[in-house]
């Protein structure tokens, strides 16, 4: 059947609490707020919205709390032309909050991740008919309600991507599965260090506690902040490590760098665009709309990955991930056409 939407999305949506720094402080440090914002967030979740600001149908799976976050998640998604009619709604629970600090002459970023009281999103409050009812389904977590609904967007002859931000084991249950593997410099690098043996570093940990179950994880327990990221070629190691697994499409996002892709049409990267950047939050989200409306569209490899590219760059003009997120013909205008 002829789809009805071009992309659905179905993930973790939050409200992103934005505070644009004199400077990220230590401990004991101080630091101006010189401003502040709030925009709804979510790695998928923010993918649809690109989607949708340049000119594609677009639906969000969501799951928040009657809470004030929770209205104002599902009135961010609507403000930008993202259907929301699936979304679930848990009385009397709290919505996912996320603080993003900004350091205005760097542009360096840290994050403060408050977990709401909402549970996860459960297979049976997902829709079949409205997950096969797009083009292309886009999932950021491999938790049961992702995995099934990556398994009917497959029977329905429908194409699956996945964002990964970080590497942890229970993405093994989908990348057999999809035709879009699209993650950061961090998860090509945490994946081959665990091919390798040598673990995952704290930050995947953290990262993964929610969509894996175990012991929290605390400072000092010998595990490493950060792993030793991957330096461009080996990055490009890294998406044939990953293509070798069943994805036919693996694309590694290196930031300014550009990103590298392994395909049935060989390897190759596809640079950044440079632009006076304000913040870099959601980039790597914005990349994947803009990859996946492109596709959805019917677009060849090479110039959906220029879109994106033009499209995350662009992005960064403003604080946080939806406010710069530019039209098509400013983000082709860039690209080249």
């Amino acid at each position: 059947m002829p789809a009805e939407r071009d992309v659905v999305g179905l993930g973790l949506a939050c409200v992103d609490d934005l505070l644009l720094l004199s400077n990220i402080p230590g401990p004991e440090g101080r630091a101006s707020v010189l401003r502040r914002e709030q925009q709804g967030g979510g790695m998928a979740a923010t993918a649809v919205v690109a989607v949708s600001r340049l000119g594609g149908r677009a639906g969000f799976v969501a799951k928040v709390g009657d809470d004030p976050g929770g209205r104002f998640i599902l009135e961010d998604f609507r403000r930008y032309g993202v259907d929301v009619s699936r979304a679930v709604i848990e009385a009397g629970a709290s919505s996912h909050l996320t603080v993003v600090l900004v350091d205005v002459t760097s542009g360096a970023r840290s994050f403060l991740g408050q977990r709401g009281s909402i549970r996860p999103l459960q297979p049976e409050e997902v829709s079949r008919e409205y997950v096969t009812s797009a083009a292309i389904l886009h999932v950021s977590d491999a938790d049961p309600a992702a995995v099934q609904a990556v398994r009917w967007a497959r029977e329905a002859g429908r194409e699956v991507c996945f964002d990964g931000t970080h590497f942890y084991p229970a993405v093994f249950d989908l990348i057999p599965h999809l035709d879009y593997l699209i993650v950061s410099r961090f998860f090509a690098s945490e994946f081959v260090a665990h091919q390798e043996g040598r673990g995952v570093s704290r930050a995947a940990r953290m990262f993964a506690a929610p969509a894996e179950a175990g012991a929290p994880v605390r400072h000092g327990d010998g595990t490493p902040e950060h792993l030793p990221e991957l330096p461009g070629e080996g990055l490009m190691d890294a998406a044939a490590r990953l293509a070798h697994l069943g994805p036919p499409v693996v694309v590694v996002t290196e930031g300014e760098r550009g990103s590298w892709c392994v395909s049935p049409e060989g390897r190759f990267h596809t640079p950044a665009y440079p632009v006076a950047a304000v913040d870099t939050t959601g980039a790597g989200d914005v990349f994947h709309g803009a990859f996946l409306y492109a596709r959805s569209q019917g677009w060849d490899l090479r110039p959906s990955l220029r879109l994106a590219a033009a499209t995350a760059s662009l992005k960064c003009r403003a604080l946080g991930g939806r406010a710069g997120i530019p039209t098509l013909e400013e983000a082709l205008a860039l690209a080249g056409g």
